[in-house]
């Protein structure tokens, strides 16, 4: 059974439950104000009687009917059995015969005058009143069901809504915002509902960009793993040299890989780094010397300029990110074209001669795949991950990267570290 049947069937047992109540007390207090108007009446009447009797000189016995009520006419010392004080007024209920009255007594000289009726009266005289009380119940317990069902549909319609969206959200969609209306309660419920199924998605996009720039990361290792190990086969490098590259590749994988193994463990969303003295112009000789090889196929001049630079950061996540800038420079030169990677104290600049970026598109030139959207889909620059990851790593060794470029005069990636200390940069160097 739904939840709005429940509560509709409970709110019809309340209304049944309550019309019955209070149909019962109706009647019983009808016939009570029933028996209290025909004693205020009675009692009028017995007055009216009495001063008449008193005009009259005659003392004759009589009994009749006046109305619906018995009148006595009697010596008042025939009436100890029945009234406690026949010498004085009196007006309440008695019992005569096995049957319940009502009575007014008033004293007259020599005698007395008792008027009875029957308790309750007759079904025509609270009859009238039932008959009411009842049709008004009805009428109020069609309106009660009216509303039973409105208030069961407005609670229950809030609750299917969550249960709707619950699923949806278990089944890896993104449900619309839930609308916060009804009760407090109810209110809460669907407002609680947003937030949980916001921090999810927020969560889920979080886990699913971190792990779409490690596998970005995961190409540029493999590649070079890859080409190294081709170029031994065919004799084309220095064994020694080969082995070198391969190894540093190799526990850069693994590094990767720790990061996802870390992402697992600890749930966390971001690349861990360490802080150590990097020399930049080493890294810019580093990354030119692995990505020669592609600028050669590309058609395209890379160098590599600058004298020591020394900062505090990753080093091989500055090579990561150095690593990123040159190859979607490489992608981006035209053939016969130059990339160039500078050190300068504190900064790594990476410039190409390609056709540069619209000043529109410079302060969304982070986003992830947003230049990817933008490049020309007969050339695509990487996965359009690229340059996010490098923003990512610059913020998380507490630097900066900017980009500096114009349509037709290439572009100019700056990365700006913290610079180290003098006096570390010397016991570095020694």
């Amino acid at each position: 059974m739904t939840l709005r049947g429940r509560l509709f069937a409970a709110m019809l047992g309340v209304v049944a439950l309550t019309l019955v109540l209070t149909v019962a007390l109706g009647a019983f207090l009808t016939r009570q104000q029933v028996d209290r108007n025909q004693a205020a009446t009675l009692a009028r009447r017995a007055d009216d009687l009495a001063t008449r009797e008193r005009q009259r000189p005659s003392y004759v016995v009589e009994s009749y009917d006046l109305g619906a009520a018995r009148v006595l006419l009697r010596r008042r010392e025939e009436f100890n059995t029945i009234i406690a004080r026949p010498d004085r007024a009196s007006d309440g209920k008695l019992t005569l015969d096995d049957r319940r009255y009502l009575y007014s007594y008033r004293p007259l000289p020599q005698r007395g005058l008792l008027l009875l009726r029957p308790t309750g009266g007759t079904f025509a005289d609270w009859g009238p009143f039932l008959r009411d009380l009842v049709v008004g119940g009805i009428v109020a317990a069609i309106a009660a069901v009216a509303i039973s069902f409105w208030l069961a549909r407005s609670i229950s319609r809030p609750v299917r809504r969550v249960a709707e969206a619950s699923r949806a959200l278990a089944e890896g969609a993104s449900p619309d915002p839930l609308p916060v209306e009804g009760p407090t309660e109810l209110a809460a419920l669907a407002r609680a509902f947003d937030d949980m199924a916001a921090q999810l998605a927020a969560s889920r996009e979080s886990e699913r960009a971190f792990l779409l720039s490690v596998s970005h990361e995961l190409k540029t290792p493999l590649t070079a793993i890859r080409g190294y190990a081709e170029g031994l086969a065919e004799d084309a490098f220095d064994p020694q040299d080969a082995a070198a590259t391969i190894l540093l590749e190799s526990r850069r994988l693994e590094r990767l890989v720790q990061d996802i193994l870390d992402l697992a463990r600890m749930n966390r969303r971001e690349f861990s780094v360490r802080r150590e003295p990097v020399d930049l112009a080493g890294t810019a000789h580093e990354v030119v010397r692995r990505h020669e090889s592609a600028a050669r196929d590309f058609g395209v001049t890379l160098a590599a300029e600058g004298d020591e630079a020394w900062v505090e950061a990753d080093s091989d996540r500055v090579l990561q990110v150095a690593s990123n800038l040159v190859e979607n420079a490489l992608r981006e030169t035209p053939s016969g074209g130059t990339v160039t990677v500078r050190a300068e104290p504190g900064r790594l600049i990476v410039s190409d001669t390609g056709p540069g970026l619209a000043a529109d598109d410079l302060p969304r030139a982070f986003e992830r795949f947003y230049l990817y959207d933008k490049a020309n889909r007969e050339r695509r620059v990487g996965t359009g991950l690229g340059l996010a990851i490098v923003r990512q790593l610059a913020h998380a060794m507490g630097g900066e990267v900017t980009v500096h470029s114009a349509p037709g005069r290439g572009a100019s990636f700056t990365v700006s570290l913290d610079r180290v200390p003098a006096q570390a940069t010397v016991t570095t160097s020694r």
